[in-house]
């Protein structure tokens, strides 16, 4: 009888722990009727940004180093003259392939700053304040924002501005 209780306390332990084990949170997911163009000419239109070329694939590839087997969806824009900074670059990469996207929107912002380092000072201001997040899937340059405001103020007012367009962001 002690065998039959042992093994049914061991049976509802297990059960119980399975039931109510580490049930990982939902992946963050873009709200219904987003997506990641709208974001960007949302936010394009809401702050200044000089110039703007549409991200493409040949963008994507050759000037960013993302290849496109690592990506599920894109959008952005880059600056199309020499003397802004402007950039927002928005990637939903595949799974498992974020780190490499991330890196490669790091490194494009380190050559943003460097570009600007010894010229026009208000430009390397704001690559300065620029920024790369990730929410689930998803990684974002932001190099961008108006005229006369605090360039770390405006990154992190279109950081959350990009957040608020996810469920599930923690």
């Amino acid at each position: 009888m002690k065998k039959i209780v042992s093994l049914l306390l061991a049976a509802m332990m297990l059960f119980g722990a399975t039931a109510c084990g580490s049930q990982e949170p939902a992946a963050p997911t873009l709200k219904e009727g987003v997506t990641l163009q709208s974001i960007v000419d949302s936010i394009s239109e809401e702050y200044e940004f000089s110039m703007p070329g549409a991200l493409d694939e040949t963008m994507l590839t050759d000037l960013l180093g993302i290849n496109t087997d690592d990506v599920e969806d894109y959008a952005g824009n880059i600056t199309m003259v020499m003397v802004s900074a402007d950039n927002l670059i928005a990637v939903k990469a595949k799974e498992g392939k974020l780190e490499t996207v991330q890196k490669a929107l790091e490194d494009r912002l380190a050559f943003v700053n460097q570009s600007f380092q010894q010229y026009l000072p208000e430009q390397y201001s704001k690559a300065q304040a620029g920024k790369v997040f990730t929410v689930g899937d998803y990684a974002f340059l932001v190099i961008m924002g108006r005229m006369d405001h605090d360039p770390a103020a405006e990154v992190a007012e279109i950081e959350e501005k990009i957040k608020g367009n996810f469920d599930n962001v923690a």
